[in-house]
């Protein structure tokens, strides 16, 4: 069958071939009717899931002929108000005028006119019209988009906000018109003054039930894909057990619960498609804004491998005080490793899901942190792999230091943080697995990379002599456990005030 690269629609799934990941058995509760809200990240299939609940809706039972919900459900037809953002051109003119023309539309398709000058009555009237049918659902995809799209144009934020608060509030009072409403989106920037009459409302964003709701289970892939996965093991000439290893550290990773872990769709069925690891997922969509709140706050990006956040901050984001790691979470950027509930609240360690997200988004901080070009960026990672591979030191702090001298002046911060932030991102570019404060029993290593042939623990210092670096490393036994390859010490001084490395010393262990 067909690779579903990009296909959100799920009639056209079905009809035209594609592989459909069968997630009907986790739809029992929404059938049953109620309000629910789910956050995932771009590219997961939520626009899939409103699209399969609404052919549900239409009745179209022949469908799911081979899926777990052919016979545990009556498919009886509702009336269906199906609004997505993402279609919606609000861009080139208002978002009042895009959203009553959408519902008039909609009016249209039931042989109904509507009598309406505002888009908030325009769905009143449509629900109250729809109703005379049969109890409405109400899917609406993207429901945070046109806030998200004006971010910081605060004038027509406020506006769309406004609008949008006034749309949703149509939802509560008539509740005995509606039988189910089911909204998705990223963020959820916004989300408690957009709903705070909505108090049915489900979030089910990190209910460990829908924890695999959206995005492919290792179970999923051995369903579905194996044969494509044997193509690509032969190609690579290695087992199956190697080639999912491989997998997992590109793919793998993002949980809303810290017990189920699912691959994006998008980024594997890329792989699939293209037998080649590389960043499909990030390279749909750059945040620059993102990256720029993470320099400015001057945000060590070497916290991102381990950083803890509580209940209030991981589920909501105020449009007035963004807080990046709230949005990296909510965005995808990174994932929930641990969660601890005690009588003090629930506490949530979150990293990066994968090595994709981790590599991606640290080369886009590292054009950030440096101000560089993503091409001139490209050069210098494979330059500094290329020098790592053949332990050439004087080279590879020859590159380094060109990248620390075009820095400009004004965004350089003189602390030793940001300099060893610096030396992390650059290490990740590579490509090469890269750690940095690495506890152990007797201190914190700096950084450690592994390149095909060797360990290579960094010291770095802003003043005394690589010497000194060097054994520090070797007295807290920072290379013990480190099995199976040659282990590298290198010593290394950074001098502020020339914003430069002025010296090192690397030596075997």
């Amino acid at each position: 069958m067909r690779l579903p690269i990009g296909i959100q629609d799920f009639v056209n799934l079905r009809q035209d071939g594609y592989v459909y990941v069968d997630k009907t058995m986790y739809f029992t509760d929404f059938l049953q009717g109620g309000m629910f809200f789910l956050s995932r990240p771009r590219r997961f299939g939520k626009s899939l899931l409103l699209s399969t609940l609404q052919a549900i809706y239409q009745g179209r039972k022949d469908l799911f002929t081979d899926l777990w919900l052919f016979s545990q459900h009556d498919f009886k037809t509702r009336p269906v108000i199906r609004l997505d953002f993402s279609q919606l051109d609000y861009r080139v003119r208002p978002l009042e005028q895009a959203l009553l023309e959408r519902f008039q539309d909609i009016a249209e398709q039931h042989g109904l006119e509507l009598e309406a000058d505002s888009p908030k009555r325009a769905f009143e009237l449509l629900i109250f019209e729809l109703a005379k049918i049969d109890r409405v659902v109400v899917l609406i995809d993207e429901y945070d988009k046109p806030i998200t799209d004006t971010l910081f144009q605060k004038e027509q934020r406020d506006q769309h906000q406004a609008i949008l608060k006034g749309l949703y509030g149509v939802l509560k009072p008539m509740n005995a018109q509606i039988f189910q409403v089911f909204l998705t989106g990223v963020s959820k920037i916004g989300k408690l003054s957009l709903f705070s009459d909505l108090n049915n409302l489900q979030d089910i964003s990190l209910n460990e039930k829908y924890a695999v709701l959206c995005g492919y289970t290792k179970e999923n892939i051995e369903t579905y894909f194996m044969g494509h996965l044997n193509k690509i093991a032969e190609k690579f000439a290695v087992t199956m057990p190697e080639l999912w290893v491989a997998i997992q550290h590109w793919y793998n990773g993002y949980s809303w619960d810290a017990k189920h872990r699912v691959y994006c769709p998008f980024s594997f069925l890329l792989f699939l498609e293209n037998q080649e690891f590389r960043s499909f997922w990030y390279e749909t969509g750059t945040p620059t804004f993102l990256l720029e709140m993470i320099r400015q706050a001057q945000f060590d990006p070497m916290r991102f491998d381990s950083i803890a956040l509580d209940e209030m901050s991981i589920s909501s984001t105020n449009v007035e005080n963004l807080e990046a790691v709230s949005l990296m979470f909510q965005t995808g950027y990174l994932t929930i490793q641990e969660k601890t509930a005690n009588l003090q609240g629930t506490r949530y360690q979150l990293a990066y899901p994968n090595e994709e997200v981790r590599q991606a988004f640290s080369k886009g901080l590292l054009d950030q942190y440096a101000q560089y070009n993503i091409h001139v960026r490209g050069s210098f990672s494979l330059e500094l792999q290329d020098a790592l591979l053949v332990l050439d030191w004087t080279e590879f702090f020859a590159i380094t230091n060109r990248i620390f001298a075009a820095i400009p002046y004004e965004i350089f911060p003189r602390r030793e943080m940001y300099m060893h932030s610096l030396m992390h991102l650059m290490l990740i570019s590579t490509g090469f697995k890269t750690q940095s404060q690495v506890q152990t029993s007797l201190g914190r290593i700096d950084t450690i990379t592994e390149t095909q042939s060797h360990y290579i623990i960094f010291e770095f210092k802003i003043d005394g002599t690589p010497q000194a670096a060097l054994t520090q490393i070797e007295q807290s036994q920072y290379a013990n456990g480190l099995q199976g390859k040659p282990v590298i010490g290198v010593g290394v001084i950074f001098d502020l005030t020339s914003k430069s490395i002025v010296s090192w010393e690397a030596k075997i262990l």
